[in-house]
């Protein structure tokens, strides 16, 4: 799901401060860009490059190679050695699910490749009884975590692309931490993690413009269902899934923002918030104490003081 944001300024610079003070990179990772900003240490961009790779040959669901692919290669009832990145990112998953009433889900891979939203080309939408047999295959209690090791209880297939991404932008800001960087901002295909403060636009709906946000050593993560929409059965949707039913979400939000010190959690609360709707979205981020931005994609008149719902802001 489109992950999108506009930053809309590089706030603090001091007037004595030189210009090779500051740094900037850009690459490519994870299905994605990324770009990094930073003042007062110089970004050693190939170490960078390199814990973003190995931190996507663990969670691609494209690569066949990945950590990933193999565990959903595992037969049921086998047990898979696992690393401790996936360890740690799959528990906090599993604790979410949990945390979000089941409307965060990493093991709906059957699911998402039957609706052709994955690495599967998938000609024609699935049948009912070709969901129905995702769908059962995709319930989280069949999966058994203990520490470094994973045992399905049925062909579940494991999808991370909803936390892996804010996972690695938590990881990039750690590299950053370590090198004594004091003022710098991570983005990864939208999610962004910031040290010091830095000004944050939220893309609004075309014709509003972009809600500003005030971050200080926090993350945001935005989750969208307005660039990517397939029609089915005479109606529009977006490529988000409902969990509990594996059909596609009628959605009366335009986008769902998450404030938190952990971008893999902003992450994965933005994507469950897009699925639940924004009531449900909304008693979430206030039963949680989310710093949450809500834009509903039902505009009122005026339309930018009635679609925009704030929580903790």
């Amino acid at each position: 799901m489109p992950k999108l944001f506009t930053i809309l300024v590089f706030l603090g610079l001091s007037a004595c401060q030189s210009a090779d003070q500051n740094d900037e990179v850009e690459g490519r990772t994870m299905g994605t860009s990324y770009s990094i900003k930073a003042q007062t240490i110089k970004i050693d961009q190939h170490q960078i490059d390199q814990r973003l790779k190995q931190i996507n040959q663990i969670f691609s669901s494209w690569d066949q190679n990945s950590e990933l692919s193999a565990l959903n290669r595992q037969p049921v009832g086998g047990v898979a050695d696992i690393s401790t990145d996936m360890s740690f990112v799959l528990s906090e998953a599993v604790s979410l699910h949990g945390q979000t009433s089941g409307f965060f889900n990493p093991g709906m891979g059957q699911l998402i490749d039957v609706w052709g939203f994955g690495v599967a080309d998938v000609k024609h939408k699935p049948s009912r009884s070709e969901i129905a047999k995702a769908l059962n295959n995709s319930l989280i209690e069949q999966l058994k975590l203990s520490k470094l090791k994973l045992e399905k209880s049925a062909d579940i297939q494991l999808n991370l692309s909803a936390i892996a991404k804010g996972y690695a932008v938590d990881e990039i800001a750690k590299i950053l931490n370590n090198q004594q960087g004091e003022r710098f901002m991570v983005e990864i295909g939208g999610e962004i993690k910031v040290k010091g403060s830095w000004s944050i636009g939220i893309e609004a709906p075309v014709g509003q413009p972009a809600i500003a946000i005030n971050l200080v050593d926090e993350s945001i993560a935005t989750s969208g269902n307005y660039r990517q929409y397939f029609v089915w059965q005479g109606r529009r949707y977006a490529h988000i899934l409902d969990p509990h039913t594996g059909l596609p979400v009628d959605s009366d939000l335009f986008s769902a923002s998450v404030i938190h010190k952990s971008n893999m959690l902003a992450d994965a609360y933005a994507t469950a918030m897009m699925a639940m709707g924004s009531v449900k979205a909304a008693k979430m981020a206030r039963q949680l104490k989310l710093k949450t931005v809500l834009i509903l994609n039902k505009c009122g008149d005026p339309c930018l003081s009635q679609n925009i719902i704030k929580i903790g802001l």
